[in-house]
């Protein structure tokens, strides 16, 4: 447990939620400009 609270800080949960913005910022951008969810397969 004590290795689980070692990693799991707040800086490292902000850092997450950042990447899952930028993520999704991705996918509605790449909707827009190309009308396919994943450009090339769908």
């Amino acid at each position: 447990m004590e290795l689980a609270k070692k990693f799991m800080t707040e800086k490292a949960e902000k850092l997450n939620g950042q990447a899952a913005m930028l993520g999704m910022f991705a996918l509605l951008g790449a909707y827009y400009f190309t009308g396919q969810i994943l450009p090339g397969i769908f």
